[in-house]
């Protein structure tokens, strides 16, 4: 096992992510063990891939695409964290100047691999579309594009809700498709690290951060220019942050529908730390 002082971790900055990492700064006696930075999501997949950080809070179609056969990276899953939604998500959001059956191109945003494969699984089994998919800036909005749709993510996503003529959430579509909990992301470590209380420390910060919703949504609010009201909804009804059965099997068919679109590799599965 390749022992280290401290466990570099690296995370997001979304506002969906501050319950699990809200306690954690800054650094305290107790958590002494993890060193923290801060990514994208997909940039966070290329620094675990590479070695540069030892566990990272990952896009969850990254576990899938690291753990094929021909990569041979093993990965592990932090058990009982993930960031999941139930339902309306709010925060991935497609916005169209046309009908989504007109729809023809799409902006996919840059900074998130899994909801542009959740879009693609979408379109493909629930409305029979494909469209041409190209990369558009996090920041870019519908009426700068040139595109019939973006896909926006996280924080700009909740910055644009109802701004489109037409739009799709897709973890409300997730769930009209599977019925299932669709997950996000998870705290996901390298296998030759050892973790000593890092996962100790990820559960326990969760649970707190669980109880600081309130805080963390006054704090965030001011932050980034949104109502209260709408972040503390969104921290307490929108995202769950629970790994057990169901967000598990949700996770399953998701990398079946993934595998089956050809955006996954064959024979992965699960592993826990």
């Amino acid at each position: 096992m390749v022992q280290k002082s401290r466990v570099r971790i690296g995370a997001v900055s979304f506002l969906n992510t501050k319950p699990l990492i809200y306690s954690l700064l800054p650094p305290t006696p107790s958590n002494r063990e993890i060193e923290l930075s801060f990514h994208v999501p997909s940039r966070l997949a290329e620094l675990l891939k590479a070695g540069s950080i030892d566990v990272g809070l990952i896009p969850i179609i990254e576990y899938f695409r690291a753990s094929g056969e021909a990569n041979p990276h093993s990965y592990r899953i932090i058990p009982e964290i993930s960031i999941s939604s139930h339902g309306a998500v709010h925060s991935i959001q497609l916005l169209s100047r046309v009908p989504i059956s007109e729809i023809r191109s799409v902006g996919l945003d840059t900074s998130s691999r899994t909801s542009r494969a959740l879009l693609q699984i979408v379109f493909a089994e629930k409305y029979d579309l494909h469209p041409t998919f190209s990369a558009s800036p996090p920041s870019a909005d519908l009426e700068s594009a040139d595109t019939d749709a973006v896909l926006r993510i996280g924080d700009a996503a909740l910055r644009q809700l109802d701004s489109a003529p037409h739009s799709l959430d897709l973890g409300a579509e997730w769930d009209e498709l599977t019925g299932l909990p669709f997950v996000y992301a998870c705290w996901v470590a390298r296998g030759n690290v050892d973790l000593g209380k890092v996962s100790h420390i990820l559960r326990e910060a969760k649970e707190l951060g669980a109880r600081q919703i309130p805080e963390i949504a006054r704090v965030e609010a001011e932050a980034l220019g949104l109502p209260e009201d709408l972040c503390r909804g969104y921290l307490t009804n929108r995202i769950y942050y629970d790994l057990g059965d169901s967000e598990i099997a949700g996770m399953n068919r998701f990398y079946e529908l993934a595998q089956k679109h050809n955006l996954a590799p064959p024979r992965v599965s699960l592993k826990f730390a």
